[in-house]
């Protein structure tokens, strides 16, 4: 199965699985992603997102639709994670387009800052966070075309192997919500063990 395919087929599972038994962590799914804000975020990474990342955000566009945002004194801007958003294990949510371009920006930002650029490279994309900590899943787009193996990250290590493609995280995902696996759900939100 071509991986777009297999990317929509799972996001399809996974998001039926919400909406049936998590209504809370469905509300915090984000309509697809516009062709302006495919356009803005190609923009601000410099090249344009592999389709498999499009064909998702085009589903939709990060779990972040009941984060807020409040200022910050001196300037700036405070974003708040909403506890709904949280819907991958290990306390991750799916970061939208703007997400994306905020985050890829800051982390090449603190590579400079520190002179190192293992810390981080311009093609890696940072698709899931944590809400409270620097750690995640990239979208490594270094490979020869077709092949977007994801990356982990945190903020004390670089980042290093953890899946061979989106597929392969999202399948499984879809895979164990469907059989009634690991999470729970507490007042319509998904709940992940520890």
């Amino acid at each position: 199965m071509p991986q777009d395919d297999e990317v929509s087929s799972a996001w399809e599972r996974i998001v039926g699985w919400l909406q049936r038994h998590a209504p809370a962590s469905a509300e915090a799914l984000r309509p697809g992603a516009s062709d302006e804000e495919i356009a803005r975020l190609n923009e601000s990474l410099g090249f344009e997102i592999p389709d498999v990342l499009e064909v998702w955000l085009r589903m939709n566009n990060g779990s972040t639709a009941k984060d807020s945002e409040k200022p910050i004194p001196g300037g700036g801007i405070a974003r708040l994670p909403h506890r709904d958003s949280i819907i991958f294990p290990d306390g991750m949510r799916f970061l939208g387009c703007q997400e994306m371009a905020r985050q890829h920006t800051e982390y090449l930002h603190i590579a400079r800052d520190i002179g190192d650029g293992g810390y981080w490279k311009t093609p890696w994309i940072p698709i899931m966070e944590t809400s409270d900590g620097p750690y995640g899943i990239l979208l490594d787009t270094r490979n020869p075309p077709g092949s977007f193996p994801l990356l982990s990250f945190s903020e004390g290590d670089y980042p290093s192997s953890y899946l061979p493609s989106l597929g392969a995280f999202l399948q499984p995902l879809a895979d164990l919500l469907e059989s009634g696996g690991a999470p729970s759900v507490t007042e319509g939100r998904i709940c992940w063990r520890d």
